[in-house]
């Protein structure tokens, strides 16, 4: 099987892999890509590489040829430094179970040994080839979900921030550094969104779901010094699909808390404010990602009424293959 490696894809190519990206969709009932691989797919080769380096890996139906199809594509992302390359697979729905996916696997694991996966809605197909493969699960990602008044859910209590304390909305063009900053120190610890940069955000701001209205910084308000960023709630408002009856979702993008903060009762309220801007919107439903394995987080979110709907799962080889 032909395998077409490319640095970055032409326009053309581009919209052939989210064209294969939506039909998978539309069979799975879950995106295979996740945002980040998507904004790789949409830069143009001539803006660079910003962001993580990453890596396209095409199977066409008559490679070579202009108007080839493409049946299979795998995304890498292989950062710098220790942590190992993570990777995407989708095959057309109408040429899977003809070895395209297993093809991808290995020429994957084969350039980049170590490499995990990530299986978003951790399909039946999935889990066939990561055990096709010899692939074991290594960590979850809970998408968890709860109504909110539109949707029949409960009303949600009001805010209580605690004194010198406010919220306010983002300003684009002024507050990106110190919101990264403050990121960085929240997530730390987190495999991706600690390592967020400018240009991840700038990219995330071009899309069109980005409202700043929709991203909300609280700050410490003091006298001996200028208003402080201590903790945020970015949120996420995902337009209907035309044609379809999903309706648009809101989404718990980002909640983070300057650790110098934690303690307070910040998170709670970051999460209480943007919940509250989610229903003010006239959403029915809020969704959020929380790591499969932070069980106290995870009590918490079911306090709040949410429940688990969805899961990716990452694979990869056992220890010492």
């Amino acid at each position: 099987m032909d395998v077409t490696t490319l640095d970055a894809l032409p326009p053309a190519r581009s919209a052939d892999v989210l064209a294969l990206a939506v039909r998978a969709t539309t069979t799975d009932g879950v995106k295979p890509l996740s945002e980040q691989t998507v904004l790789n797919v949409r830069r143009l080769p001539s803006e660079g590489a910003a962001g993580t380096p990453s890596t396209h890996l095409l199977v066409f139906d008559a490679p070579g040829e202009i108007n080839a199809r493409v049946l299979g594509y795998a995304h890498v992302e292989h950062p710098a430094g220790p942590d190992p390359a993570s990777f995407e697979v989708v095959v057309h729905p109408d040429h899977r179970r003809h070895g395209i996916g297993g093809g991808l696997l290995r020429q994957v694991l084969t350039q980049w040994p170590g490499a995990r996966g990530w299986a978003h809605g951790n399909t039946e197909a999935a889990q066939a080839l990561a055990s096709q493969e010899g692939l074991e699960p290594v960590r979850e990602l809970w998408q968890m979900s709860r109504p909110l008044s539109h949707g029949g859910g409960d009303s949600l209590p009001a805010v209580d921030l605690p004194d010198g304390f406010a919220v306010r909305t983002f300003r684009v063009g002024q507050d990106e550094e110190a919101w990264l900053a403050v990121n960085a120190a929240a997530f730390a610890d987190h495999p991706e969104q600690g390592r967020t940069t400018r240009d991840d955000l700038e990219d995330r701001m071009s899309e069109p779901w980005f409202d700043p209205h929709g991203f909300l910084l609280i700050e410490e308000h003091r006298a001996d010094h200028a208003p402080r960023l201590v903790a945020f709630h970015w949120t996420k408002v995902e337009p209907a699909t035309p044609g379809s009856s999903r309706a648009a979702a809101g989404e718990v993008y980002v909640v983070g808390v300057d650790p110098a903060y934690q303690g307070r009762g910040l998170g709670t309220q970051s999460t209480l404010v943007g919940l509250r801007h989610l229903d003010a919107c006239g959403l029915p439903e809020v969704t959020l990602y929380v790591e499969g394995d932070n069980a106290p987080a995870i009590a918490t979110y079911r306090r709040w009424g949410f429940e688990r709907s969805g899961v990716d799962v990452m694979y990869a080889a056992p220890e010492g293959d």
